[in-house]
């Protein structure tokens, strides 16, 4: 190999460098002279000469006009406070802070109470004492994080999020996958999709879960979708599931998803369905009614009653294509036109309601509303005094 130290024979033009890289990955700062052949030779500040093939340097950082002035006034520059300052200070001038902001810690520990020297690095003068402006916001609580001071708690609260969201994104990206491998044709990637669905329960899992189920058409894929959503402890996935419970097509699908919630013991379930009694769609009503007795909450008790017979609208006449309900507080009827169809406004009971009522009261009056409502209030009012007794 070519040897590091070339004698001074060859002829070359000399150029100023701040940083030869090598590589290998180091770094030599010097004077660097590029030979006839091709390859370099670099004088360090030393007076060391190394000779470097050009398959050794990976890249050169040539010096600058003001890096040019500056290394010769460093290398003159006195070592006392008032010298040091002042090259900080042509350093700053001249855009080279990184060597300003070395000059100004001289300063410091030459002269550490040098205000100049303080305030060029940022010092605060809090109560006597020189502190960083990292110094003061800490002794404030504050950390650097994100491109701002914020407290620790903050700091603990966004990472906290970016980790949610990262997770997030996670189970949006294998929910996704997953289905596609359903589809797939190898069986053994179609058993993973599903052992994986059947063992999911990451509640960040539920949202891509319920998004997916919206757009759904395999009912095989929507079983399976719902099966795992019944396992995740989301409130998303309560309420895809109350929705299936009360609206999907398929009854098995509908019944499995109630059994679902209710063997799960998820919260809030009586207050969704009893909202589900004021739906315009009949059958809704009825199935809310099968699932609050189910739940045999008694909270649901007036709900219940005010929802053994609703009055409902539908069409009748010719081109009608049969009975469409509706929940209308109004009466009455009304017409399309002529001999079209018409708007018949009529009651229904709601025997689903009803049994709901029977099994959470073990009381039976039909679908007496007065009857019902005279019992409800009196157990209010037993309720009432059994409670004044108490005291």
């Amino acid at each position: 190999m070519r040897s590091l130290v070339l004698p001074l024979l060859l002829l070359s033009t000399p150029a100023w460098a701040d940083l030869v890289h090598l590589s290998t990955g180091g770094q030599i700062a010097g004077q660097v002279e590029r030979q006839e052949d091709g390859n370099y030779r670099i004088t360090t500040s030393a007076g060391t000469v190394i000779a470097l093939e050009r398959s050794q340097i990976s890249k050169i950082d040539d010096a600058s006009a003001e890096t040019q002035s500056y290394d010769a006034r460093a290398r003159t520059a006195p070592d006392t406070a008032e010298a040091q300052l002042a090259l900080a200070k042509w350093c700053r001038e001249h855009q080279l802070n990184g060597r300003a902001s070395r000059h100004a810690e001289r300063v410091i520990e030459l002269e550490p109470g040098n205000v100049e020297a303080r305030q060029m690095l940022n010092f605060r003068n809090v109560d006597g004492e020189w502190m960083t402006r990292e110094q003061v916001m800490a002794s404030r609580g504050l950390v650097w994080y994100d491109g701002s001071y914020r407290t620790r708690q903050e700091i603990a609260l966004l990472q906290r999020s970016e980790k949610h969201k990262q997770l997030s994104a996670h189970w949006s990206s294998e929910i996704r996958k997953w289905r596609r491998w359903l589809n797939d044709r190898r069986p053994e990637r179609v058993r993973e999709a599903v052992a994986n669905f059947n063992n999911v329960t990451d509640p960040l899992a539920g949202p891509p879960i319920v998004e997916m189920l919206k757009d759904e058409q395999d009912p095989a894929a929507r079983r399976l979708m719902a099966k795992a959503a019944s396992q995740i402890d989301h409130q998303s996935t309560v309420n895809a599931l109350v929705l299936l419970s009360l609206n999907d097509p398929d009854e098995d699908l509908r019944l499995n998803c109630l059994g679902w919630l209710i063997d799960a013991e998820r919260p809030g379930l009586a207050e969704a369905y009893v909202k589900a009694l004021s739906s315009n769609d009949n059958d809704v009503v009825n199935r809310a009614g099968v699932a609050l007795g189910s739940l045999e909450d008694e909270t649901a008790i007036g709900p219940l009653i005010d929802a053994l017979v609703t009055k409902h609208k539908r069409v009748v006449g010719s081109g009608s294509g049969g009975s469409t309900y509706s929940v209308s507080p109004s009466s009455g009827v009304s017409s399309f036109g002529g001999g079209g169809p018409k708007v018949v406004s009529g009651e229904l009971r709601n025997p689903a309601v009803l049994s709901a009522l029977v099994r959470i009261t073990g009381e039976h009056f039909g679908y007496n509303k007065e009857s019902w409502e005279k019992w409800h209030a009196t157990q209010a009012t037993l309720v009432h005094i059994d409670l004044r007794r108490d005291k």
